[in-house]
């Protein structure tokens, strides 16, 4: 059974950009996939696929090529958004903890799903996820 690897749009962005902090590490991680299903939740494709991007068309284009792929698994997030929403708007009630991103937090609630497989997840804001990744055992790809 091939494994399967989470993504965050850092990784996505770092593959497209040639200019990104990311992209080194963005090809490396690439490269290590090879029978991976790579799943990207729909969020990571709205940031990824934001004004910059579109005003780009060869990025574009590549970032349709990477994602058209056969191992490539787009993730529906229906199921997380509402949680989600709630728990950004509850963490900006508070005076002091973490606050994530409505993209993040919804990352957050599909790797706290004991249901849904993920044997790695790949980002390189290691400090967003670490805690829910330790959690359910699942590595962190950062380089």
């Amino acid at each position: 059974m091939a494994k399967r690897v989470l993504t965050d749009t850092c990784y996505w962005l770092g593959l497209i950009n040639p200019d990104d902090q990311h992209h080194e590490d963005s090809n490396t991680i690439s490269d290590l996939l090879g029978n991976c299903e790579v799943v990207i939740p729909w969020p990571c494709l709205f940031e990824t696929i934001a004004t910059r991007l579109i005003r780009r068309s060869d990025r574009l284009l590549l970032f349709e090529k990477l994602i058209k792929n056969p191992s490539v698994t787009l993730f529906h997030d229906n199921t997380y958004r509402e949680l989600a929403l709630s728990l950004v708007f509850e963490s900006g009630r508070r005076i002091q903890g973490a606050s994530f991103s409505l993209t993040d937090s919804i990352i957050r609630e599909i790797i706290k799903d004991i249901d849904v497989r993920i044997d790695y997840f790949i980002t390189f804001n290691n400090r967003d996820f670490q805690d829910v990744c330790d959690k359910r055992n699942i590595p962190i790809i950062s380089k």
